[in-house]
């Protein structure tokens, strides 16, 4: 995960826009980051602009961390893809289905984890899995 969250990530999504400027092939994490990037055109000004994309941004009426947030849809679009744990494929659906967007029912699953692994990480501790697995539980 510190790829996505830590000095490291500044790094890939620094490297994931020179690829794209020079048309270069993407590797399948590369791939989702730029997919959340497209999907994100209000981060555009702070792409370039390395750790100060780390700092909380106002962005319209919201005040946002884009690395972060960033960091939160690539690790759910990764377990829907890899279907593990299987639980956020079948919120995912749940979501959907109650008339929620994909993107909307991501941020709802982005939020679960983020806030399972944050907390972990505070306590120096590794991710809870089955906390979160229990957590998206509750939510089905």
């Amino acid at each position: 995960m510190e790829a996505l969250f830590g000095k490291q990530a500044y790094k890939l999504l620094g490297k994931v826009r020179e690829k794209q400027r020079k048309e270069e092939p993407l590797t399948g994490l590369e791939q989702m980051v730029a997919q959340v990037m497209e999907e994100h055109p209000e981060f555009e000004p702070f792409w370039d602009q390395g750790e100060r994309m780390a700092y909380p941004q106002e962005i319209g009426e919201s005040v946002v961390n884009p690395l972060v947030h960033t960091g939160l849809h690539v690790v759910v679009e990764k377990q829907i893809r890899e279907d593990d744990p299987e639980e956020v494929r079948l919120l995912l659906g749940r979501l959907v289905e109650k008339g929620k967007s994909r993107h909307e029912a991501l941020h709802v699953i982005a939020q679960v984890w983020g806030s399972h692994y944050f907390q972990s990480v505070r306590r120096g501790n590794p991710m809870e899995e089955l906390s979160y697995i229990e957590s998206l539980k509750i939510l089905l």
